[in-house]
């Protein structure tokens, strides 16, 4: 099949492409052979259950002439320079704010405050799962520990998650708010177990109240994992920002 690269990720080990007989796929990095892909450039590929693989980049034709001029001489970079000069162009003004020039394909101290502390703007699934949940799981486990600063930290922890499930609603044009909704029937079974131990009487009936509203909890949560966080989000800019896939 042939096609276009439309989108790459700010990291460049994702992107976008467009089939020549229209539909858009989604494809890793590694699977191109022969050189970085660049926005814009045509491609050749195989698909493998709906996956772009072994995509080829079609090198363009030699202007007129050019085996009769000699090549000028050119050091070869080397370092940081040489990851710049072959990155693609679509990292530049991109939420990564061209971390891939410092050589290293990490993302700077920049990304990671916003990451955790804004709820605006959006949140490819990648960025979600690698950056988001996996990071927030490793720095509990190891900083959790620790007596009085691990509990100040659990608390930004806490505001860390809601950020990001912002940001993964915003990306697929939902309110961001409802990423909590699984919190108002856990709320009301806590505040129903209060009322129980208050009203001994009462206190039977409390737990099985409660036992319900958290299986609605965990329902709730259930279709927020399916529905939202593991599925691709709105192609293209929406009220929340401009496409992560595309920046």
């Amino acid at each position: 099949m042939r096609g276009r690269i439309v989108a790459i990720a700010p990291d460049g080990t994702y992107g976008q492409l467009s089939a020549d007989d229209g539909p858009r796929y989604s494809y890793w990095t590694k699977e191109v052979r022969n050189g970085p892909a660049q926005v814009g450039q045509a491609v050749e590929f195989q698909l493998w259950e709906g996956q772009p693989i072994d995509i080829v980049l079609v090198q363009a034709p030699p202007p007129p002439r050019a085996a009769q001029r000699p090549a000028s001489p050119r050091p070869m970079a080397s370092g940081a320079a040489q990851h710049a000069a072959n990155a693609p162009s679509s990292y530049g003004g991109g939420p990564a704010m061209n971390y891939a020039l410092a050589g290293s394909g990490f993302p700077p101290t920049q990304y990671w405050i916003k990451l955790f502390t804004s709820p605006s703007g959006r949140l490819s699934r990648r960025e979600f799962w690698l950056y988001g949940v996996l990071a927030i799981i490793v720095a509990s486990v190891v900083l959790g520990w620790i007596p009085i600063i691990g509990q100040i930290l659990s608390l930004f922890f806490i505001w860390a998650g809601i950020c990001i499930a912002f940001k993964r609603f915003h990306d697929l044009g939902l309110p961001g708010w409802w990423s909590l909704l699984y919190l108002v029937p856990t709320l009301a079974a806590a505040a129903v177990i209060a009322v129980g131990f208050i009203s001994t009487s009462f206190l039977e009936m409390a737990w099985l109240l409660a036992k319900i509203l958290g299986g609605i909890s965990l329902l709730i949560g259930l279709a927020q994992l399916f529905f939202v966080y593991i599925r691709v989000g709105q192609e293209g800019p929406n009220q929340y920002g401009p496409d992560p896939l595309a920046s």
